[in-house]
């Protein structure tokens, strides 16, 4: 599902060295910064993911909390199913 290794993002650039968890749902969303629009898939393999490299146990609830927040911090918007970034990123 998500192609990117964490460890290639981090390696992009030193900025990207301490990914915070909402790093790491933007990084799921869009494909390490090369889309900045698109569909919100299945938020269950997001948190799959970043339970994966971060090994948190996040879930599907947590990355909705966290696109909220995302929202509300002016970097996504979000209608319906869709997705659009608001700003650059990384």
């Amino acid at each position: 599902m998500f192609q990117y290794a964490v460890q290639r993002l981090r390696r992009q650039s030193p900025e990207l060295a301490a990914l915070t968890i909402p790093d790491l749902v933007l990084a799921a969303l869009t494909r390490a910064g090369r889309e900045i629009e698109g569909t919100l898939g299945d938020l269950a393999g997001i948190a799959g993911w970043i339970d994966y490299v971060n090994h948190d146990g996040c879930d599907a609830a947590e990355v909705r909390r966290i696109l909220d927040g995302l929202v509300k911090d002016g970097w996504l918007t979000v209608k319906g199913k869709r997705w659009k970034l608001r700003r650059p990123w990384p």
